[in-house]
């Protein structure tokens, strides 16, 4: 009898002391596992803390703030974020690594970038595919400005479909990407532009100055095939290094920029873009 109790006993030990072993197996592969979880976003409205990694440093950070600085270019007018140009302000930025963003069964990687003003807070999520000088390879899909002017942008994916759509005070807007061809193109429901011109009127002036006419602040003049632009564009939007609105215009092969993309600010080409199917070859002034 003495035997048995001990043998009972024992049994119970071994039994308790397997279950907090698997318990604890359970528990790490638990915490491995968010670690390594590829998230199936549908909507992406906000940051979810547990899921920022490491800060970005050096040159990747460098790298990664020109990449913030590209993508949120990719909207026609004037962005929100424009001060984020200045380069006196690139001390304020601060990334991380954030979670993996499936899209369409694709794995899309993902960085938290915060600028710390003094009397504002912005943050927003980056997301990047590995394919580099192309300009369409990257896309800010969140953004929240906390200041005296709000403003927020939040997506929604449905499968390879990107809706994005940008609140502030004053106005609402939405626009679409269509990941394809590894890059990230404008897409459109509609095989013409819905709103072709918009924004405040510019007063300009004819060459010889005798003459004055009216012109949006924002043009859109092509055509759209498949839901992408295709053959010759010409785009009146803003471009960071003018700080306003120019005319720009170029060729589309299936949504992607391909030969001589002309810059034109003041008439005369000022710039040439060089691409090769989405992919910038060079750069160059006339």
């Amino acid at each position: 009898m003495k035997y048995l109790k001990l043998i009972i006993i024992c049994s119970i030990v071994f039994f308790m002391s397997y279950c907090k072993k698997n318990s604890n197996i359970e528990s790490i592969s638990i915490v491995k596992s968010q670690t390594n979880t590829v998230i199936k976003d549908t909507t992406i409205n906000d940051i979810n803390s547990k899921f920022i990694g490491k800060k970005i440093l050096g040159e990747e950070n460098k790298r990664l703030i020109e990449k913030y600085k590209l993508a949120i270019t990719r909207e026609v007018e004037r962005p929100q974020m424009v001060e984020s140009f200045l380069s006196n302000i690139d001390s304020l930025f601060e990334i991380s690594q954030y979670k993996t963003i499936s899209i369409d069964s694709i794995k899309v990687k993902s960085y938290i970038v915060q600028i710390h003003f003094e009397d504002a807070y912005y943050s927003s999520i980056l997301i990047i595919l590995d394919k580099e000088n192309y300009p369409y390879n990257c896309l800010v899909v969140y953004e929240n400005l906390e200041s005296e002017e709000n403003y927020k942008c939040y997506s929604k994916i449905n499968e390879n479909i990107i809706t994005i759509n940008r609140i502030s005070n004053l106005q609402k807007g939405t626009e679409k990407y269509i990941l394809k061809q590894n890059n990230f193109l404008n897409y459109y429901d509609n095989s013409k532009i819905e709103i072709p011109e918009w924004g405040s009127k510019e007063l300009l002036y004819t060459k010889d100055g005798l003459d004055s006419f009216y012109q949006y602040q924002y043009i859109l003049e092509g055509k759209i095939k498949n839901h992408l632009k295709n053959g010759e564009w010409s785009e009146k939007r803003f471009i960071p290094e003018y700080i306003r609105s120019v005319w720009i215009n170029g060729k589309y092969i299936n949504g992607l920029r391909d030969g001589e993309w002309n810059y034109s600010p003041d008439g005369p080409v000022d710039k040439i873009e060089v691409y090769d199917m989405g992919k910038l070859i060079k750069t160059y002034f006339p």
